[in-house]
């Protein structure tokens, strides 16, 4: 019989309950609904739907035994939109409800499908309950509401100073005591004493530790770019369906959005001063950028409960980094593979600007705040090869202690071979805790299958066993269930564990200093459940393989490898799936904060999605922030049922669970005894009839089992068979007569058999299978509402505030001082600036502007002699949109007033982009840098002798259609070719993704189509699930692959905007009004 789903069960329930507020007993209920449905009801299940109804005030609890309900009368209950039908019955006279008419319930069935047939077509996504900061709208900061503030300062403690030496030491050691002694406080003693202990203990140097014991990190704003909603967008690409009564087509209730309405103007400049409901967030920027903000601006210290950390392995460039969105063939040194972000060029100097010294540094810092980001049951697992894995787990000692150490896992990551040495086929998960004694961990099983070794004797239906042959173990072709014998005895105990106990007419004692390891009680019930077994001399216990058909994942996985063919990367650097599953399985619950500062292509965030857990994580590279971003826009899962609805997701899944039958819980078992005196009569009477009948002609017969094995008995002459006598197999000497109550006695004693097994695994202790929850048969899931984020880059110094050249900076990502600002205007000054057919603007001279720190320089140009200043970009990062802001108002301040104001940079802040493009009463012009200037030591050649390129807007035409409509084409774009080392107009081919936000509010992005137009057959939204393709328009579906819009009405603004993004990440904002 089927099982009734929990959505089956809520429905049934409110058809049933009367509309008057009759209360109605659960049990009774539960049962009417298991015959309405003709399907098992679980009490799980009925108690999720009940108390769902209960926490939304649709249904009452009332009073009695085992509780009832009722339907809820009260006049102020929350209308709904639905047309509700009559409940069955509402008029007649109340019946008894266990007598329902059999059209009634024909009736009661055919509403829970109809519904059925609704929630089909439901597709949704978790809501978290939990809250965040408001974090800024990108569109609404600016230099006052969001200034710039100071660095926040780190510090380690280190265990001893490696520069100092023993007898320099031996003061400070020596004050240590007698400040202790002199103290008398036997807690202050044993602190001096911890830290004495701590200093004699060995640790990790390297170059620049010791020189380095503090560290100082900008304090930033997160600012949010776009509200992206997979809801929302597959919401307008659903089908129509057909109302009632001829009317218009409309649609389905099919996707839910969980976005809220924005705040208010006022209360969204008051940056992180106002809770928010929860959204998930992609992040873009250097992650100790990123956990500084989150612990300083958000407050966010000990709410993470997991970080997962894959950080580089090695030290070869293309290893690490990707270039293009849709290239992840990466060689190192070549070229045309360099990354051209100015972020990633960061990251990899000053991650490797020393070698090993340097990566241990900022793997260091990031742990530092990693740890301050840990709830106190919180973990931290870090990804590494073997190349650095002894070092790294050096460091995580020094962060963490070594008492936080809680696991060290090697997993398969392939099955090649062909090096020159021992292959290397695994990498390593360090696990640690933030306090390994509160630390959270759910224990995850693996099926075992049937293990015809551990388990090597096998008992058929008919109770008989036997050893297997090696045929059977390695074919694993058997029939009956497989067990293996255990000693039942231990080496502690005592007198009231040493009797003896008897067996099939034997007595059999614990050998000389061990004891049973139950009681006498316990003893007798193992003995009547048929799990004692003699074998030899020795009494055993039987061990099913089904008593507990899974094992406890250890700390070496060797089944992680993943298939080239089963699954295809999309970033170049991919994490295994299954690994970040497990991790996150055991170390968090439902609705737990996971952050990964190194995203990647987002594996964390997809599982954290899947599993319905909250995720943060970022990247320093554009090209892995805009593939999680699709990766995660384009996903689907199944909808696991919550346990307890009304709770959410707090309240966890419903699991699978297995029973863990062990000796104890047997001996402890209430019930075996009753079963046994109530079902062992029967067997005892067929064995006296088989023996009358035995007795009068029946032939002699040799015993096989217990105390008269061997000998012959005359059946014939008064010997009788004790009940583990009687043979298995009818023997061929025994008259047919004996064959009726020899089958009787072997159906009483598997009857009585089957009873005892069922006990037995209902009274086990169940272990829950946390990778096993029930998956839903009528909703689907895709991902929830997200943000994507940035860290905003500093404004650059003038010209004459640049400092001197400084040791590399850790922060990797941001650096607010530019070294190579004076080269910058030495080379823009000799080259100019070029656009595209050939036109240059060449400037006369070019000088610094005093007390302008947004403005870097002033000249005019040869042709015209109009003046011009010149405002630089980060040397290794976006230039943002509060520098444009700062460089205006400092333009509009000199006299005589510029003609043209130009940005030159490596990179544009979308923001920063529309801003100049919006630019009324002086030209403002957008110049892209060649990359070449920033890594002229990595590259062989460099690409052109021009530096500076004119960018222009992106391409983008919007129409109005005869039915009053709009839409919108992209036809593409300026973009910088670093193999040629020219500025080209980007065709359609180059675009990666672009979004259309219909109705823009000027704060952030909120697509309502969102095109993939590089992607492949089994890409982008292709990649849904096909029950979920089979709610869409497959004709809409198809056009968000393309570079025209759906068409769309205007919004309350009147405005659209429109985001590209090219194949290497690089993106572009236009904002047009509409009429």
């Amino acid at each position: 019989m089927a099982t009734a789903t929990v959505s089956e069960i809520r429905t049934a329930i409110l058809t049933l309950l009367k509309a008057d507020g009759t209360s109605m007993g659960n049990q009774s209920l539960r049962q009417l609904i298991a015959d309405t449905l003709q399907a098992e009801v679980e009490e799980a299940d009925y108690v999720a739907a009940r108390d769902a109804l209960v926490a939304e005030g649709q249904v009452v609890k009332g009073k009695g035994r085992g509780g009832s309900v009722a339907r809820a009368v009260d006049a102020d209950a929350p209308l709904t939109l639905s047309i509700q039908e009559k409940p069955v019955g509402a008029d007649a006279p109340k019946p008894q409800q266990a007598t329902m008419t059999l059209a009634q319930a024909k009736k009661a069935k055919e509403a829970v499908a109809a519904k059925k047939g609704e929630e089909d077509a439901q597709v949704i996504a978790y809501q978290h309950e939990q809250k965040r900061k408001n974090n800024p709208d990108v569109g609404v900061v600016t230099p006052d509401n969001d200034p710039a503030q100071p660095k926040t300062a780190w510090a380690y403690d280190p265990h001893i100073d490696p520069a100092l030496q023993f007898d320099v030491r031996r003061a400070q050691i020596e004050t240590l005591i007698d400040d202790a002694l002199a103290s008398g406080d036997t807690d202050t003693m044993r602190a001096a004493l911890e830290q004495l202990k701590r200093q004699a203990a060995p640790y990790l140097n390297w170059a620049g530790k010791a020189e380095r014991t503090s560290f100082e990190v900008d304090t930033v704003s997160l600012h949010v770019h776009e509200r992206i909603d997979p809801a929302t967008i597959l919401g307008v690409i659903q089908k129509r369906i057909k109302q009632d009564k001829g009317e218009h087509g409309g649609t389905a209730d099919m996707f839910r959005a969980w976005f809220e309405e924005p705040l208010p103007h006022r209360e969204a400049v008051d940056f992180y001063k106002h809770d928010r409901g929860w959204s998930n967030r992609l992040v873009a920027g250097d992650s100790l950028l990123v956990m500084n903000s989150l612990l300083q601006k958000e407050g966010m210290a000990g709410q993470v409960q997991m970080i997962y950390i894959d950080p580089p392995y090695g030290i070869k460039y293309g290893s690490n980094f990707q270039p293009f969105v849709n290239k992840r063939d990466v060689k190192d040194r070549k070229d045309e593979d360099l990354t051209q972000e100015p972020e990633m060029i960061k990251a990899f100097r000053d991650t490797w600007e020393l070698g090993i010294h340097s990566y241990l540094t900022y793997l260091r810092d990031r742990l530092l705040l990693a740890k301050e980001l840990l709830h106190e049951s919180g973990s931290v697992f870090v990804q590494i090869s073997d190349e650095n894995v002894h070092f790294v787990r050096n460091v995580l000692d020094e962060v963490f202690g070594k008492d936080a150490f809680f696991a060290e896992i090697p997993f398969k990551k392939t099955s090649s071979l062909g090096s020159s040495g021992l292959d290397s086929i695994n990498d390593y998960l360090i696990w640690y805790a933030k306090d390994a004694r509160k630390v959270k961990f759910n224990r995850i099983y693996l099926e075992m299958g049937e293990d015809t070794y551990a388990f090597p004797a096998v008992e058929m239906s008919s109770g008989e066993w036997k050893r297997l042959t090696v045929k059977e173990k390695k074919s694993g072709v058997f029939s009956g269930k497989l067990f293996r014998t255990s000693n039942i005895t231990s080496q502690s105990g005592g007198d009231n564990s040493s009797f003896g106990v008897e067996l099939r007419g034997e007595e059999f004692k614990p050998s000389a200093n061990s004891y049973w390891k139950t009681g006498v009680l316990g003893m007798s019930k193992l003995a009547r459940a048929g799990r004692l077994l003699p074998v030899g001399n020795t009494l055993t216990y039987k061990r099913y393989s089904s008593d507990f058909p899974v094992r406890a994942i250890n700390n070496w996985w060797d089944d992680t490898i993943q298939s080239t063919f089963a699954i295809e990367k999309d970033y170049v650097v991919q994490t295994y799936t299954k690994v970040v599953e497990r991790c996150l399985l055991m170390a968090t619950d439902p609705s737990d904060l996971v952050l990964d500062p190194t995203c990647g292509s987002g594996t964390t965030a997809f599982v954290a999605e899947k599993w319905g857990r909250r995720w943060i994580t970022c990247d320093t590279s554009r090209v892995a922030v805009t593939l999680a971003k699709q990766r995660l826009m384009t996903a689907s899962y199944d909808y696991y049922e919550l346990k307890y609805p009304h709770e959410g997701l707090r309240g966890g899944f419903i699991y699978k669970t297995v029973p863990h039958v062990t000796l104890k819980s047997i001996a402890n078992n209430p019930e075996i005894d009753e079963i046994y005196e109530r079902l062992h009569p029967a067997i005892e009477q067929a064995l006296v009839q088989l023996n009358a009948v035995l007795s009068t002609a029946g032939a002699p017969f040799k015993v096989t089992e217990g105390g008269r094995k061997g000998e012959l008995l005359d059946l014939a002459k008064g010997d009788v068979l004790q009940e583990w006598e009687v043979p298995f197999n009818f023997p061929d000497n025994w008259q047919a007569a004996a064959r009726a109550p020899f089958e009787a006695f072997h159906a009483a004693r598997q009857a009585m058999q089957k009873k005892m097994d069922a006990s037995i695994a209902a009274h086990a202790d169940q272990e829950t299978l946390f990778d096993q929850p029930a998956v839903s048969k009528d909703k689907l899931r895709i991902t929830g509402p997200f943000t994507v984020e940035a860290v905003p880059f500093p404004t650059v110094l003038s010209l004459d505030e640049s400092p001197a050249m400084q040791e590399a900076d850790t922060t990797i990502a941001r650096s607010g001082e530019s070294h190579r600002q004076h080269s910058w205007r030495d080379e823009l000054l000799k080259t100019g600036i070029r656009g595209k057919g050939g036109q240059m603007l060449k400037f006369a001279e070019l000088d610094t502007l005093p007390d302008m720190p947004n403005l870097h320089c002033s000249g005019h140009l040869v042709e015209t002699g109009e003046r011009v200043v010149v405002s630089f970009g980060p040397e290794h990062g976006a230039l943002e949109q509060r520098q444009v802001e700062l460089a205006m108002r400092e333009a509009s301040e000199l006299f005589p007033r510029p003609k043209m104001i130009v940005f030159c940079a490596f990179t544009f802040d979308p923001e920063a982009a529309k801003d100049i493009d919006a630019t009324k009463g002086i030209t403002a012009l957008k110049v892209q840098m060649n990359t070449d200037l920033l890594t002229e030591d990595l590259k062989k050649a460099r690409s052109s002798n021009q530096s500076f390129w004119l960018m222009g807007q992106p391409d983008v035409d919007v129409r109005q259609r005869k039915d009053g409509k709009y839409e919108v084409e992209v036809k593409g774009f300026d973009y910088f070719d670093t193999a040629s080392g020219e500025l080209k107009s980007g065709g359609k081919k180059n675009i990666a993704a672009w979004s259309l936000d219909t109705d823009y509010d000027d704060r952030s992005l909120f697509p309502r189509q969102v095109f993939f137009p590089m992607a492949g057959a089994k890409d982008g939204w292709n990649k849904l699930k096909k029950d979920i393709k089979a709610e869409l328009d497959e004709t809409k579906l198809d056009k968000l692959h393309g570079t025209i819009s759906l068409p769309f009405e205007p919004g309350e603004n009147r405005k659209i905007a429109v985001k590209i993004v090219d194949d290497r990440g690089i993106e572009s904002l236009k904002v047009m009004a509409l009429g």
